[in-house]
């Protein structure tokens, strides 16, 4: 399959036309505080004017943002605290314990990105249709910002229910009310199916990083799948042959296809033919992608080929999650240097991207799922500290000087032992940069984050159809076109008493791991607020728990919002 390789020169495209950034002499003015008629003159201008919109998606990069909110929410991700490591006043277990109260840092944070987003979509579209004389692009350049604040309300509707829904720049955000979920879903429709005709529906290196057509159909499909969520019960029924008819227009437009490597969409610097949408990065340009660093501890980085240490020892992967996962393999040993190394190769390639048990020196190469350094008679002590000469190939945790062997089974949120430093499973689906870490920004990466990809698709398409009593036929072959591609083959197709809704939800979790989407899931499928044994989490009392607190901070700014049941301010 093809597979755009961003070569500098592309990069330097796609910084423009996302950001406005040029890789020759910079301007030195400051656009965002010159006065209109001095700028949005030309197509390159224009182009630069709407970059604060797109630079407001890359807030998803931070710890507090409505991306690892919604991780954490979920099964998905658990960031223990490991004796003095990654404890913050417990802030970190509270996503975990749905816990979270309205002066919760990590909840204004959330609140604050999607909010600021919007803010600045409504200045960029504001400004724009009060250009004298209108630019000929004016009908695509609104659609385009239009499309992104949609983004913006779906993640705020899905976070936090009702939400103040401001699209006018001049009314004053802090005199409004929260609309109903219901309101802002039908707007939120309206928009989409507006600006959908005016997009773009190129899928090269031109729209890379940007809003297209394509995007804001998937959009307008993840809106429809939950309806019964945004709407209430009973309304789902009435939106699902909406979703399936998005799902199709993408499906059937022949732009998209899956990656023969499930990992081509998370690499560094390329634009793969699955991602309707994604966020371009460059470890010294663009910084905030850091998905692997976070996860693994700082010797892990040598299973990689990265020279240095690097890696925070945080976000991990649960057990339970885990379990989702298929991890038979196939095994074999090669004798090297009078030791006797075995290997892995995972039957499917998604199990590649969670670590576990001992990590060895250059362990693990592209791609991740197959031959895995599992064993090794060579015992030898690597990374106690880490010598680049030495034959020595077992890793080792340099603060407890135990073996670098994770584990999944926490029977506890937080522990001062050292073995404890070990708890949790780690995430490499975004791949870790061989060679030196960055000197700019030492703990990013410059693989690129897909918000939706052409997977997903297949497998809501496939669950709309399951839900509306569609073809089944038709949903087993979408679900099979993604498990052929994680095993290589169709000898792991599902058959017809394998549709379930259980096995839909897990089959989601295999593919979409970290992606966003998981808490989503959980509450379409009913199972959000499910005990978790690892570590231990009773039952939530009831689904209130389902939508975070409005923000006491967002209070204090309006205090006509009204907060969502079961808080208080």
């Amino acid at each position: 399959m093809k597979l755009i390789k961003i070569t500098k020169r592309i990069l330097a495209l796609v910084l423009v036309c996302t950001f406005g950034i040029t890789c020759t002499k910079l301007d030195t003015k400051v656009y965002s505080v010159l006065a209109n008629e001095n700028f949005w003159k030309t197509p390159d201008q224009i182009t630069a004017g709407k970059a604060p919109a797109y630079q407001a998606l890359y807030a998803m990069g931070g710890d507090a943002s409505h991306y690892y909110n919604s991780a954490m929410n979920a099964d998905e991700m658990v960031t223990p605290t490991r004796g003095g490591d990654w404890g913050d006043g417990g802030a970190w277990g509270k996503p975990y314990y749905h816990t979270q109260t309205p002066d919760e840092g990590w909840v204004n944070g959330c609140w604050a990105d999607i909010f600021a987003g919007v803010g600045k979509c409504n200045f960029i579209i504001y400004t724009l249709q009060h250009l004298d004389p209108a630019p000929a692009s004016l009908q695509a350049d609104v659609a385009e910002i239009k499309a992104i604040r949609s983004f913006f309300f779906l993640r705020g509707i899905d976070l936090f229910g009702n939400i103040p829904y401001v699209t006018n720049f001049k009314i004053d955000a802090s005199t409004v009310i929260n609309i109903p979920r219901t309101q802002v879903f039908d707007s939120l429709e309206n928009d989409l199916k507006a600006s959908i005709p005016l997009l773009s529906d190129a899928t090269d290196v031109s729209t890379y990083g940007k809003m297209t057509k394509w995007f804001a159909k998937g959009m307008l499909a993840k809106l429809y799948l939950n309806a019964e969520i945004y709407k209430g019960a009973g309304a789902g029924a009435s939106y699902f042959s909406k979703c399936a008819a998005e799902c199709n227009d993408i499906i059937s437009s022949g732009k998209f296809q899956l990656t023969n490597d499930y990992y081509e969409n998370f690499g560094v610097n390329n634009i793969s033919t699955e991602n309707l949408f994604s966020l371009p990065y460059n470890r010294d340009l663009i910084s905030g992608q850091r998905m692997a660093c976070t996860s693994i501890m700082s010797n892990n980085a040598y299973t990689f080929g990265v020279t240095a240490q690097w890696g925070n020892n945080g976000m991990s992967v649960t057990d339970e999650y885990y379990h989702n996962f298929d991890t038979s393999s196939v095994y074999y040993s090669i004798p090297s240097d009078a030791y006797i190394n075995t290997y892995r190769t995972f039957n499917d390639q998604r199990s590649g991207q969670i670590l576990i048990g001992q990590q060895y020196v250059n362990g693990i190469k592209y791609p991740p799922y197959k031959d895995i350094l599992y064993a090794s008679t060579n015992t030898a002590k690597a990374g106690d500290p880490f010598d680049p000469a030495s034959a020595a190939i077992k890793l080792y945790d340099n603060q407890s000087h135990l073996p670098l062997s994770y584990y999944g089974k926490m029977t506890e949120f937080a522990n001062g032992q050292d073995s404890f430093r070990l708890s949790g499973l780690r995430m490499i689906k975004w791949y870790p940069q061989p060679g030196n870490p960055s000197s700019v920004n030492g703990d990013m990466m410059s693989n690129q984050l897909p918000i939706l990809r052409y997977a997903d698709i297949l497998l809501m398409q496939a669950e709309v159809l399951k839900r509306s009593g569609g073809s089944l036929s038709t949903a087993l072959d979408l679900v099979n076109q993604v498990r052929a591609r994680a095993y290589g083959s169709h000898e792991h197709d599902w058959t017809s008493g394998d549709l379930t809704y259980t096995n839909l939800l897990a089959e989601r979790a295999r593919e979409l791991t970290w992606e966003q989407w998981r808490r989503n899931d959980l509450i379409r499928f009913g199972t959000y607020g499910a005990a978790r044994l690892y570590p231990p989490k009773p039952a939530d009392a009831d689904r209130h728990l389902e939508l975070l607190p409005i923000p006491v901070s967002a209070h204090l700014t309006n205090p006509n919002l009204t907060q969502n049941p079961g808080y208080t301010w």
